[in-house]
Order: C-alpha cells, then sequence, then structure tokens
C-alpha cells in the first residue's frame, strides 16, 4: 500500500504510479492524440470525494462501471459486466457478473472484490460534499460470490440501481491504489482504472490551497475489456484554462483540437454565423441535461415564507432571459426536470407562460402581510461567461418591477467560491445553480434536489414517500403519477424556481470529427470517440 502512495506530493508533473514504461499498441486506434480544451478543471481523482464536472469527465474515460451507457442511449448495459439484474424478492437485490479475466490497466485483477471495495469505500468515508448518497441510500450491503460475481442488498427497492451503476460514484478502482478509510489527496494522481485510457502524467499549477491541474496526458489502456468501441485516437492531452474565454482563445491559437461545453454563448453564436458561411470552426450540438435554476433558501431569511418565494416564480420572465441573454441557445424550463427526461412535466407552467402583473404580485404580498421591497442578495458564478452575467442583471431587473424587490447581485465567478462562501454555512438568500444528471433518470433530480440529501442546501424536503414509491417501480411508467405530484408540490412550495434548460455546444478544429457522437443526453464525452485527419 505504502509503495502505491509514493508518487504524490510532486509540484511540476506527477506521472501516474500505473503508468511508466512502454504499452502495446491497441489494434485499430490510429496514432493521433487529441488535444482537448476544457474550463472545468478536475478537483480529485478520488472517487469517493468528487462531485464535479471536470473530475466525472476524466472518470467516465478512465475508469470503468459495472454498467455505462452506450452512445444515443438512455437505458444502462453492462460494461465492466457481462450481465446485471434484479434477484430475489421484491427487487431488494441486484447482481452483475463481471467480464471474465477482467483486469485493470497495470495489470492487477478486476474481480468482485475489487468492485465491493470501490463501493464500500465510497459509503464509508461518505464525504459530506461527496456523491456517497447515490449509493449509501440504496445500499445496505455488498457481497462477493467467487470471483466474478457481485451482489448488492439494497434498503428498499430502487428501480434506478442499473442507472446509478453507470455514475461516477461507482466507479471501479484498483484497491492497492486508494486506501479504504481515507480520500486522497487533491494533487494524488497514482488512481489506477480500467477504463479505455490511463493517466500518463498530470502537470500541476500553484502551490498550496491555490495547487490545480493544467494539463493532464492519458494514453489507450491495453488491456480494456468493456462496451466502447474501438478508439479513434491513441491518446489525449487534456488542457485546462482559467475559464471559457480562455477556451476560445486556445481553440483560435490551434492549442486544442475541440473543446465540448466550456463556450461562451457569445462565441457558439459567432462561430455558429462563421461556419453557415464556411468559414471557421466546426460547431455541433447535441441535447442537454442541464437545469438552470435559483434556489431559495426556505429554511431562514426574507424567502422563508412562500408568498415572498413565489413571487420570485411569478415575475421572473424565462423567455426573455432565453432569448435576450442566451440567444435562444436555452430553452425555458417549467420544472426541475429537462424534457428529454421521461416524467418530466410542465408544473410551474401554473404561473403562466409569462410574468404576471407587478401589481397583482404586490396585492398579493401587501395581502400576506409581507412589507416591500424585499431585500436580497442573489448570488451566481459567471465563469467569465457574459451571458451569466446578463442573465443575472435581467432577473434583477424583473424582480424590482413595481418596487416588489431590491435585489443586489454578487458574482463569485467559480461555483467553488459560491460554494465556500455562502453554502458551505448556508448564508445566502439566493442562488442560481444548474443541476446535471448523475444519470439518466428523473430521480436524479428529484432526490438530490429536492430528498433527505438536498445538495441544493436550501432546507426544503419533498415527501419522503413520495420518493420512496417512485424508486420501488422497476416499470418507470408505473412512477409517472408519484413523480408528477412530487413536481407539483415543488410548484407549490416554491424551494426553487426553474429558468431554463440546456443543450451542448462543441466547437473543433476542421481536422476534427466523431464530437457529434459524445453529445447525447448523457453528458458523457467520450473521447475515445473523436479522431482527426492528421497528426499536426
Amino acid at each position: 500500500m505504502a509503495a502505491a502512495f509514493a508518487c504524490t506530493g510532486l509540484i511540476t508533473t506527477t506521472a501516474a504510479c500505473a503508468s511508466s514504461g512502454p504499452t502495446s499498441p491497441v489494434p485499430g486506434a490510429p496514432p493521433v492524440v487529441i488535444k482537448v480544451g476544457s474550463a472545468n478543471a478536475y478537483t480529485t481523482l478520488d472517487p469517493a470525494q468528487a462531485y464535479d464536472i471536470g473530475a466525472w469527465t476524466l472518470y467516465s474515460n478512465v475508469y470503468q462501471g459495472l454498467m455505462s451507457y452506450r452512445p444515443g442511449s438512455d437505458t444502462p448495459q453492462p460494461d465492466a459486466a457481462q450481465s446485471c439484474g434484479y434477484t430475489g424478492h421484491a427487487d431488494e437485490t441486484y447482481t452483475c457478473v463481471l467480464r471474465p479475466d477482467m483486469t485493470f490497466s497495470n495489470g492487477d485483477p478486476l474481480n468482485a472484490e475489487a468492485v465491493k471495495y470501490s463501493i464500500d469505500r465510497v459509503i464509508a468515508i461518505n464525504d459530506p460534499n461527496g456523491p456517497a448518497a447515490i449509493l449509501s441510500a440504496t445500499i445496505a450491503s455488498v457481497e462477493t460470490q467467487g470471483n466474478n460475481t457481485v451482489v448488492f442488498h439494497l434498503k428498499s427497492p430502487d428501480a434506478t440501481m442499473p442507472a446509478k451503476l453507470t455514475s461516477g460514484v461507482a466507479s471501479i478502482i484498483d484497491p492497492k491504489t486508494l486506501p479504504a478509510a481515507k480520500e486522497a489527496a487533491p494533487d494524488y494522481t497514482g488512481v489506477v482504472g480500467s477504463g479505455r485510457y490511463k493517466i500518463d502524467s498530470v502537470t500541476f499549477t500553484g502551490s498550496g490551497a491555490g495547487k490545480s491541474p493544467s494539463e493532464v496526458e492519458l494514453s489507450l489502456n491495453p488491456s480494456y475489456k468493456g462496451a466502447a468501441a474501438t478508439p479513434r485516437n491513441s491518446g489525449i492531452d487534456l488542457r485546462y484554462y482559467p475559464d471559457q474565454v480562455g477556451t476560445k482563445k486556445a481553440l483560435d491559437d490551434g492549442q486544442v483540437d475541440t473543446v465540448i461545453a466550456d463556450l461562451n454563448v457569445s462565441d457558439v453564436v459567432s462561430m455558429q454565423q462563421d461556419q453557415q458561411l464556411g468559414t471557421g470552426l466546426q460547431v455541433d450540438s447535441g441535447p442537454g441535461g442541464g437545469i438552470h435554476m435559483i434556489v431559495l433558501n426556505t429554511a431562514s431569511g426574507v424567502f422563508a415564507k412562500q408568498p415572498v418565494r413565489r413571487a420570485v416564480a411569478e415575475l421572473v420572465d424565462r423567455g426573455a432571459i432565453a432569448d435576450n441573454a442566451f440567444s435562444h441557445l436555452v430553452s425555458p424550463a417549467y420544472t426541475i426536470v429537462p424534457s428529454i427526461i421521461a416524467d418530466a412535466t410542465s408544473s410551474f407552467s401554473t404561473y403562466g407562460q409569462r410574468p404576471l402583473s407587478a401589481d397583482k404580485v404586490r396585492q398579493q404580498l401587501k395581502s400576506a402581510g409581507v412589507a416591500l421591497p424585499v431585500p436580497f442578495t442573489f448570488a451566481y458564478y459567471s465563469r467569465g461567461d457574459q451571458a451569466i452575467a446578463q442573465e443575472a442583471g435581467l432577473i434583477k431587473q424583473q424582480l424590482e418591477a413595481g418596487g416588489i424587490f431590491k435585489v443586489t447581485l454578487h458574482d463569485y465567478v467559480t461555483h467553488p467560491k459560491l460554494a465556500a462562501a455562502i453554502l458551505d454555512n448556508h448564508t445566502f438568500d439566493a442562488y442560481s445553480l444548474t443541476w446535471y444528471s448523475d444519470y439518466l433518470d428523473i430521480d436524479d433530480y428529484i432526490a438530490p434536489l429536492v430528498g433527505p440529501h438536498n445538495a441544493a442546501q436550501n432546507g426544503y424536503t419533498a415527501p419522503a414517500a413520495l420518493i420512496a414509491d417512485g424508486l420501488a417501480h422497476t416499470n418507470r411508467e408505473d412512477a409517472k403519477s408519484d413523480y408528477a405530484q412530487i413536481q407539483q408540490d415543488i410548484a407549490r412550495d416554491v424551494p426553487v424556481v426553474p429558468l431554463w434548460q440546456s443543450s451542448q455546444f462543441a466547437a473543433t478544429q476542421e481536422n476534427v470529427d466523431g464530437v457529434p457522437l459524445t453529445l447525447d443526453s448523457s453528458g458523457i464525452q467520450r473521447w475515445w470517440l473523436i479522431g482527426k485527419s492528421s497528426t499536426s
């Protein structure tokens, strides 16, 4: 175990412990490296700790889960497993059988014990800011039967178990590389997985609390066995930039081959116009699973009163925000579940497609004994995207109409800064949140946002019985009425106000192809599908 941690602590470039020395080529893979630009640097390579897009994007390429999504599909299929299914009474056990002769990228065996270790470790560490609740809310215990069979004993029936096993929190790690009861340091790079790629090196910038990765070099894992297609490249050079301005400049300067998602709205619009004229970069789009909302503190402060929260829902103009701030690149949302997910409703349409008149809202608040104007601070993080800043300005303008609210805006620039300042200590009035699913099921919008482990941290919980009933139906059609009621309750109580749902956009150099294959509702960047016509 100690030897596995011997390569921590390097400041500039850290070589991954399992990646030294030559590796055998992967049949059919062309000898090209794809340079990917991102504004979302990973926080940690430890699946027990990370709950951010940057980390999970790496996980889907470096680690495997028992299940995964095929491109364009929203149905989980076996990946590291050769089969998985519900067994036993009342669907309270879920059994997976691994593919034969599975190994990690360093040659260590990937067996049932490794799967059990990975899942047990996440649940035992139970990082309060991590993703453990995805598993701990469902799994009572994990049992191994021989080398290749894993049995999950569930606390109660959970129809989303196949989907949860596709998520980053269920990544299978080599037990030799991460201790059972302790999280890895943020700069630890000695992780070993069994995914399509392995990490060769990580370059860091800064020091102390300001130390962060700036580049990750990956090569193909020659031992890979799973559902992924034959790779169209031989490696990835992942480069991080401070913001979306930086990713666009990297594209313009030819420093990267592609940027997926991390683009400013204005840049996407400009690139689309250039593309129509036959010049510039290629721009591709696909369905997005993100829901953007205003989160209101229901536990304390001005929004502890439902009539005040309701007023926000009545005054916001989603259409104006989508059109004016985002140039029609997003769509108005009337529930916390995107339309691409089964059983999404439009519960917030009860407040109308257009905002209610300020006079009516003012009268409602006066009747409820609310003194006007209602002062509050609206926190957000722009990441250098002027569209987000413009949205905040529009929200302020809409809510201040008729003297109903007095809004102070605070841009924290990045989500970690916002979380450290106001979420960790629950000292907020309202803030903007964009939620992306961990797996493709309506439960992953309901349970994290209004369930007992509320990730929005706003003091609101939907009826636990309804959430449990929804999970119990392995035939998801039978859960429709439960989820409709939950969404109706959210619209009535207004703990959040959904504003818009996202689409995905990617920009690539003209000699790069395959990126559209990664732009599906799962949000997974399948780097192995990306190719290019030259090694330049």
